[in-house]
């Protein structure tokens, strides 16, 4: 217990300015009464004196110092990473030691704080919450114990007090793994898109060959070979707009630490430098200005427009001076560029004489080798110069049937156009249909071919867009040219701009748009892939899945959801890049694949147990490191002006905290003492005075 003047405290009874101004009318009053002589001066001066006193409260205030104990941190790695060998062993017999070293140590508080993590080790995170809510005065040193695998490690750190670090895992373990230095987000179609890869292998020299297989989308494997410890470009093929994806995989080995690793997803996305459309133009009508306006208006679109009236041996009246004289390119579009172009639209063309036949056959070629065409028909179209007596028929998905039906009608999205992606947008509900304008002819076609499909229907519908796929391209046709009426806005007009390009980019085989797409993902317990098949034609009838470890092939059936779209669960629990391939009751089969894309994550992208990336903040910290499989340290509590750690040796800092206990209050001028005090110098100046 401390007592001395500096306990000495007053507690006014009143507002410390109305005591101040009785103070000066006090001392006022006593100045008066010294000038003018008057008996009792003395007497009255103590008086006020003693009531300015007790107005003031004087008081002692006796307090105790208690000696706090010191508070180490210490933050324990619960990551998925300890999980391997016997790291966890390693730690928990690291915390018993510890425990032992300060059970009989009052000054020493020990604070233990797990720190988990399935995709990540974010300790600095958490010492930053345990800081903040810690009197750091009373810091007396943070331990970690780890395997070194922090993904939040600060350039700075300031604790004023040690820091400890504690490496679980062995310093000969091995972990062979692939890391992609740097990616490529985008990648355009047609073209590689191209990676840098590092094989790491720490027990081999730099630049030992390590064999690497790649697997791509359309299930090829090619062997590469990457120098070990070296960065090495690595190229994709690009065949497709939206995701590409490819796996590389290295073998492994049965001393490894983590094998999940030596797996690696390339992830690109695929995009159009730009769509490169031919407009071919025939009967001049005023569809055709619609169609180049809105193709001009996609700044994606590269617009090649010719308009084709007669051949150029005809004989033409017009002045010269208003006639267009560029010759029509015919052997330069149809020889030379015409792989060039991703889509050919005939806009009610018509032979001439200006095309000759064998060059729609090459049109025919390069759709069958993955190129599209759309064909835009009016009446010209089943007359005997129109493109229905042409080898471009044979690819169509509707033939003619030689009739023109001229009546007004509102183009309607009929069943199959109601799950197509192309038109599911514009769709609208069965019950509340979109209000179209009409349009007013339609050439008259059946659909050619059980494979094609029908998504608009016009008079008494019949089809009105059908479109199908033929080998690796596409075609479509639209059987009116009346289009043009929804631009301008006849009728309230319609989705022209939308429709076309979600038609346009189906035929570009834009992967959102197609329409038998199977999306995968993984069960919420990991156990399973959920496949979803939005199918239009026949009904699913199975699925089956690779296991890209095993080879084993698990299949599982669909079964109808309410939306109308099919599901299948299978059961695997290996994660990558999987192969899927689902199966109509046509016997027709489809390719995907689903990627598992937490495969690698920041814990499993290096699992060596090291001390090399804590290093550098243990020594600005003047912090001992160590691992754990050569011994623990001796832990001392140092007093904070010696050295905070040896080779062999962690010391926490004495910081010599105390908290104040207030033992007691002693009033020094109590109230009744001050009245009988008063009351006796009144008493005793009065029998003085009178005398």
């Amino acid at each position: 217990m401390n007592q001395g003047w500096q306990n000495l405290q007053i507690a006014p009874l009143l507002d410390i300015t109305i005591l101040q101004a009785l103070a000066v009318l006090c001392l006022g009053a006593i100045i008066v009464f010294t000038i003018f002589r008057l008996r009792g001066t003395v007497w009255r001066g103590v008086v006020m004196v003693l009531v300015l006193l007790a107005l003031l409260a004087p008081q002692f205030t006796d307090r105790e110092s208690e000696k706090l104990s010191d508070i180490v941190l210490v933050l324990v790695d619960r990551s998925a990473s300890q999980n391997i060998a016997d790291r966890s062993a390693q730690t928990d017999a690291a915390i018993v030691e510890l425990q032992d070293r300060f059970a009989d140590d009052p000054t020493v508080e020990l604070r233990f704080e797990d720190v988990p993590g399935e995709t990540d080790t974010r300790m600095f995170a958490v010492l930053d919450r345990l800081l903040g809510g810690l009197p750091r005065e009373r810091l007396g040193g943070v331990m970690m114990i780890t395997d070194g695998q922090v993904h939040d490690v600060p350039g700075r750190l300031d604790l004023n007090a040690p820091l400890h670090v504690l490496i679980s895992g062995g310093r000969d373990e091995r972990d062979r793994r692939l890391v992609i230095r740097q990616s490529a987000d985008y990648g355009i179609v047609g073209k590689d898109a191209e990676f840098m890869i590092e094989a790491i292998d720490p027990q081999l020299p730099v630049g030992t060959a390590i064999p690497v297989r790649m697997l791509l989308e359309d299930g090829t494997e090619r062997e590469i070979a990457l120098p070990a410890n070296e960065q090495r470009r690595v190229s994709i093929p690009v065949p497709h707009a939206g995701s590409v994806l490819a796996e590389l995989r290295m073998d492994t080995l049965e001393e490894e630490t983590d094998k999940s690793n030596n797996r690696l997803i390339l992830d690109t996305t695929g995009v159009r430098d730009r769509l490169r459309v031919l407009l071919l133009s025939g009967e001049p009508h005023p569809g055709e200005r619609a169609w180049r306006n809105l193709l001009r208006a996609d700044p994606g679109v590269d617009l090649v427009h010719f308009t084709i009236l007669r051949p150029p041996e005809k004989g033409d009246d017009t002045p010269i001076n208003e006639l267009a004289l560029i010759p029509f390119p015919i052997r330069d579009l149809f020889e030379v560029r015409l792989r060039q172009f991703d889509l050919i639209i005939f806009d009610r063309y018509q032979m001439r004489g200006v095309l000759p036949p064998h060059y729609l056959e090459k049109v025919v070629d390069f759709v069958r080798w993955g190129g599209a065409a759309l064909v835009v028909a009016g009446p010209e179209y089943i007359g005997p110069d129109g493109l229905a007596s042409t080898a471009l028929n044979d690819l169509m998905p509707a033939v003619p049937t030689g009739r023109i039906v001229e009546e007004a009608f509102v183009p309607r999205v009929n069943q199959a156009g109601r799950l197509h992606p192309v038109t599911t947008a514009i769709a609208g509900s069965p019950s509340t249909p979109p209000k179209w304008g009409q349009w007013y002819r339609q050439i008259e076609t059946r659909v050619s071919d059980p494979d094609a499909m029908t998504l608009l229907t016009g008079v008494d519908d019949l089809p009105l867009l059908t479109m199908q796929r033929v080998e690796e391209g596409r075609v479509a046709m639209l059987s009116s040219d009346q289009m043009w009426l929804w631009q301008r806005g006849h009728d309230g007009g319609g989705p022209v701009a939308e429709l076309l390009r979600r038609l346009s980019h189906w035929l570009m085989k834009e992967p959102a748009l197609d329409e038998n797409t199977v999306r995968t993902e993984r069960s919420p317990d990991g156990d399973s892939l959920i496949l979803n098949w939005r199918k239009l034609g026949a009904a699913p009838e199975a699925a089956s899945v690779i296991n890209p470890e095993t080879g084993e092939q698990i299949n599982a059936p669909f079964e109808q959801l309410p939306d109308q779209s099919w599901q299948a669960t299978v059961p695997i629990e290996t994660r990558g890049l999987i192969r899927v391939q689902v199966r109509d009751q046509d016997k027709r089969s489809q390719t995907s694949l689903h990627v598992d894309r937490d495969v690698l994550t920041a814990e499993t992208q290096n699992t060596n147990s090291t001390p090399d990336l804590l290093a550098g903040l243990v020594a600005e910290n003047d912090g001992y490191i160590g691992r754990i499989e050569d011994g623990l340290p001796d832990f001392r509590h140092v007093p904070d002006d010696r050295i905070w750690h040896g080779s062999n040796w962690a010391g926490f800092v004495q910081t010599n905290s105390f908290k104040t206990v207030i033992g007691g209050i002693t009033n020094l001028l109590p109230i009744p003492f001050v009245a009988l005090l008063i009351g006796a110098i009144c008493l005793l100046g009065w029998r003085v005075e009178s005398k």
